[in-house]
């Protein structure tokens, strides 16, 4: 299945923002079933997705159309400081972000261990010392009915433009290794292989786009 230009057309991209949470969530869910933050839940995820477009560390689009404004058709957010995102839950987020996420250690302990990990993440991975201003993808998502439509595509391009306005050089995006295709999409748009480190058991890849000065 191809583009569809004609689809395309009825697409606009807008800032992330709070009021897309609650559809980035189940987004998100749909598109990464399984994984780590899915499994801490819609709550958890929502409070995530308030919490980042507000973040000065945090940005992203949403991928709507104009007949439709209330219905997302994907999304992508990224941050210039993971630590920066998770203090700042910990913190000014806390009264709304603990309780979902005590209720979810409450029904799998094991999970807190594994907020541990994530924790420590930031340390995984390294970034060229001689780039002041990197920043990392978090999450794509795309309406599952929707994908293969080139929603994707330009939700990247947004993203790779934004960050260069910003002045952002670097632009990092973690990968598990056996997701082949995920891995091919992202070296489509730019991005090439940068290194392997173990997270939550699993290996992952890092991959990191170049991005020239606005």
């Amino acid at each position: 299945m191809g583009k569809h230009p004609a689809q395309l057309e009825r697409i606009t991209l807008v800032p992330l923002a709070p009021h897309h949470a609650t559809h980035a969530a189940r987004l998100h869910i749909l598109g990464q079933p399984g994984t780590f933050l899915t499994s801490l839940g819609a709550d958890v995820l929502t409070v995530l997705y308030q919490t980042l477009p507000l973040s000065p560390a945090g940005f992203g689009f949403a991928a709507i159309d104009p007949s439709q404004p209330h219905a997302l058709l994907g999304f992508v957010s990224a941050t210039t400081s993971i630590a920066a995102l998770f203090l700042e839950l910990g913190t000014r987020r806390l009264p709304a972000f603990l309780p979902p996420l005590l209720r979810r250690f409450g029904r799998h302990p094991a999970l807190a261990a594994r907020a541990a990990q994530t924790l420590a993440y930031p340390l995984l991975h390294s970034t060229p010392a001689e780039t002041s201003t990197p920043a990392e993808l978090l999450s794509i998502m795309v309406e599952p009915a929707r994908r293969r439509a080139g929603i994707g595509a330009l939700l990247v391009a947004a993203l790779q433009a934004e960050c260069q306005r910003r002045g952002v050089t670097v632009l990092d995006v973690t990968v598990d290794a056996a997701n082949d295709a995920a891995q091919r999409f992202y070296i489509r748009y730019g991005f090439a292989y940068a290194q392997a480190f173990s997270l939550y058991g699993r290996s992952m890849h890092l991959y990191r786009a170049k991005l020239a000065a606005a």
